[in-house]
């Protein structure tokens, strides 16, 4: 049936002018707002009821005459049903949602509708990507997605959960990569976009909730290393030239363009960075017979070995929070065998640093001891910052560092450091 007369129908859509004056009575402004929330939530449907409370004596006799009854009461319970009938046979433009279309100039919403619409949007693209990924770890990515909202509301949702589908489709197990690659080539061979899979992108942030679950991680890392490791664990780096790890004295046997290269520089005594793409090239790192290497925090610490030169060392320079190149070399390094001393900052940050390297590398603190810390304070130092950290090689060297309250940055000891390499 139509919701306009016959009369209106073929006229003009209602309008307010269009409306008797005992429906669009300025004292019925209360009763039509209610009456429009109950139908925009029953689906537009003119069913159940809503309940009037008229406070003045205009607002009770534009409700009688809405209702074509006398209102003795404080409260009305109105049948929506009832209303719509009356309004069709007497408003002259039709029911209900006619007549409160013509007061509002708006057509009023199906709420449900549009709540199953908005549903079937959002599940539509994570029954694509169950569909897409034929994994085991499948269902904890779409749950995250899903609790998230990372696709919900987006127009390109679909889109992007093919393409996070082709990029996973291309990248092996975590663990399992025999070479790395970076995320600018891949972006551009899959997607043709070398910046598709950018740090910052709805794809980025979606392939880095799947790596999370196929490597059996509950939640997506917070911290930026957190993330990359990921990525490095299917052999996927940003690129492989701007990350570097610098390097003092190092030699690895082989005749590949690294091999050279670290040759060159350590009879040179020169510093050198390293990259993600000389370590793809060069292999398995096994170092010359007898060498000693010291894993420093702070690059002027290996600064200063390269100007004094104790012989017979190797520097590895982590330059704070070690990034994947620097993880990579050290790794290297303790699989070849290497005993790796290490010496940082005595501050928290610089004892979690130590802690952290203990646990990836097997690394030896060294020149960290209780005597070290004490010989190293100077009144003028900073204070000690941040959440105390108990170092696991030294109970005593924890408890002095709460006594004093100051820090011994690694390179105000830089002397005592050296005299100890060339002992």
């Amino acid at each position: 049936m139509s919701d306009r007369s016959p009369d209106a129908r073929d006229t003009h859509p209602p309008r307010r002018e269009d409306l008797p004056d005992w429906v669009r009575d300025p004292a019925l402004g209360p009763t039509w707002e209610r009456v429009l929330v109950r139908l925009e939530r029953g689906g537009l449907l003119p069913q159940g009821y809503v309940v009037l409370a008229p406070v003045s004596r205009a607002e009770r006799h534009a409700v009688a005459a809405l209702l074509g009854r006398p209102t003795v009461r404080e409260r009305q319970r109105v049948n929506l049903a009832e209303l719509d009938e009356r309004l069709r046979e007497r408003s002259g433009v039709g029911g209900l949602v006619a007549v409160v279309t013509a007061l509002t100039g708006r057509t009023p919403q199906d709420r449900p509708a549009r709540r199953a619409e908005r549903d079937t949007a959002r599940e539509t693209p994570l029954a694509l990507a169950a569909e897409l990924v034929g994994a085991p770890w499948v269902h904890e990515w779409v749950s995250g997605l899903r609790r998230t909202g990372l696709l919900t509301g987006r127009a390109d949702a679909e889109q992007v959960v093919r393409d996070a589908a082709r990029v996973l489709a291309e990248l092996p197990a975590p663990g399992a990569a025999r070479h790395t690659v970076s995320r600018v080539e891949l972006g551009a061979r899959l997607l043709g976009d070398a910046h598709a899979l950018d740090r910052g992108t709805l794809l980025h942030h979606v392939l880095v909730r799947a790596l999370a679950a196929a490597g059996g991680r509950p939640d997506v890392p917070a911290s930026a290393r957190g993330r990359e490791e990921l990525w490095a664990a299917v052999g996927v780096a940003p690129d492989l030239v701007s990350r570097t790890c610098l390097v003092l004295g190092l030699r690895v046997d082989g005749r590949a363009g690294l091999a050279r290269r670290l040759e060159v520089a350590a009879e040179e005594g020169d510093p050198v960075h390293v990259t993600d793409w000389d370590l793809r090239r060069a292999g398995p790192l096994v170092p010359v017979a007898g060498t000693r290497v010291l894993v420093c925090e702070n690059p002027r610490v290996l600064e200063a070995v390269a100007e004094r030169g104790p012989a017979g060392w190797a520097v590895v320079c982590t330059s704070g929070e070690p990034n994947l190149v620097v993880d990579q070399m050290l790794r290297g390094l303790a699989e070849a065998g290497l005993r790796l001393r290490y010496h940082g900052d005595f501050d928290w940050p610089g004892i979690s640093l130590v802690e952290r390297a203990i646990g990836r590398y097997g690394v030896q603190p060294w020149r960290m001891s209780v005597a070290d810390y004490l010989d190293g304070l100077v009144a003028s130092a900073p204070e000690l910052a941040g959440r105390p950290v108990e170092p696991s090689w030294d109970v005593e060297l924890g408890a002095a560092m709460r006594s004093h309250g100051r820090v011994v940055h690694e390179e105000t000891v830089v002397g005592a450091l050296l005299d100890a390499m060339e002992a």
